[in-house]
C-alpha cells in the first residue's frame, strides 16, 4: 500500500467554510483547518481525529491552542486586512473536554488594534459546548 492509500479520506468543508490553502505549513499538518467564508464572522475549525487526542482519548490541549492561535490571526485579518506578524501572547482557560470525531471551531472578536499590536479574544467550541476561552496579542512585523 502506498502512503496515500493509508490516509483516511479528507472530510468535506462544512457549509459556509473553506479548506485552508496552505497545506504544507505547520497548520496544514496540524489540521487541516477550515476557515469561515469571507463576509461573515471570523472562524477557524477542524475535524478532530484520533491523532489529535491525548492518552485520555480527548482532544489534546495543544491542538486546541493551535486552533486558537489560528483564530487570532483570522479575527485580526478580517478587521485590518492582510499583515505579517508574530504571536506575542496566547492565554487560555480550558473549560471542557474536546470530543474526538467532531468539528471543533474557534471564533471571537478583536479588542483593539494599534499601529504594531493587535488584541483579540474568543472561544473554542464543539457542538455548541465551550471547550476553551482564549485571548492573545499579535505584533505586526516587516
Amino acid at each position: 500500500m502506498s502512503k496515500s492509500e493509508n490516509k483516511p479520506a479528507r472530510k468535506a468543508a462544512p457549509d459556509g467554510w473553506t479548506l485552508q490553502s496552505h497545506n504544507e505549513t505547520f497548520s496544514g499538518h496540524a489540521g487541516p483547518f477550515f476557515f469561515r467564508e469571507e463576509g461573515g464572522a471570523p472562524g477557524v475549525g477542524f475535524f478532530s481525529e484520533p491523532h489529535h487526542a491525548n492518552l485520555g482519548g480527548i482532544v489534546h490541549g495543544g491542538a486546541l491552542l493551535t486552533l486558537a492561535d489560528m483564530a487570532l490571526w483570522d479575527i485580526c485579518r478580517r478587521e485590518v486586512g492582510l499583515f505579517r506578524g508574530v504571536t506575542v501572547t496566547l492565554n487560555a482557560e480550558f473549560v471542557g473536554a474536546g470530543p474526538v470525531g467532531e468539528f471543533i471551531e474557534a471564533t471571537g472578536e478583536m479588542v483593539k488594534a494599534g499601529r504594531k499590536l493587535m488584541f483579540a479574544r474568543g472561544t473554542v467550541s464543539a457542538k455548541g459546548n465551550v471547550l476553551m476561552s482564549f485571548s492573545g496579542t499579535l505584533k505586526r512585523v516587516g
